[in-house]
């Protein structure tokens, strides 16, 4: 059953508990979502905390359909909510950001190229958006752009976009192109 239906089944019943995300094949534990009468209260999927990590969870289950979830009722205190969300927000928030994603992928560039951070341009303080700022602190730690996809807390396609826009600006240099 795909995570939207699993959700959707739970939000209707104003279930109270968690949805385990395990692999379809072995049944390994990759996360978990914690509903609270409904409303969806926290997300952990693979190494991400939050909302983000119920997008990426969405993206992974309706692109490669490899996911499976596992219904469990549980209390959920107060002190487990870090945030509420309903399920149509969910789902409207679910399907800009896939949508976001499906176009940005032809903006991915192949994960075996390894990037650099420009010294001039850090000189020459240009500003920078949330999102830029956020990856470049990523590729600071990370240079290869599989690794830089895999270990970004933001979505894959903001990583896409502003990977595109701080090439535009001329704050990354390619370093590596080594397969």
């Amino acid at each position: 059953m795909s995570l939207i239906k699993t959700i959707s089944d739970q939000v209707h019943l104003g279930f109270t508990g968690r949805i385990n995300i395990l692999t379809e094949q072995t049944g390994k534990y990759l996360g978990r979502i914690t509903l609270r009468d409904g409303l969806i209260v926290f997300t952990q999927f693979k190494e991400r905390i939050g909302k983000s990590s119920l997008y990426h969870c969405l993206i992974e289950d309706l692109e490669e359909g490899n996911l499976k979830f596992a219904v469990e009722p549980e209390v959920v205190g107060d002190n487990e909510i870090i945030f509420t969300l309903d399920y149509q927000e969910f789902v409207d928030k679910g399907q800009k950001i896939f949508q976001a994603y499906k176009s940005s992928k032809k903006f991915r560039p192949p994960g075996h190229i390894k990037l650099m951070i420009d010294p001039d341009f850090i000189a020459r303080g240009q500003s920078l958006s949330y999102v830029e700022f956020e990856l470049l602190s990523t590729i600071s730690d990370y240079s290869r752009v599989s690794d830089i996809f895999n270990e970004s807390k933001l979505l894959e396609y903001q990583v896409s976009n502003a990977l595109v826009s701080l090439r535009q600006k001329g704050a990354l240099k390619v370093v590596g192109k080594k397969k």
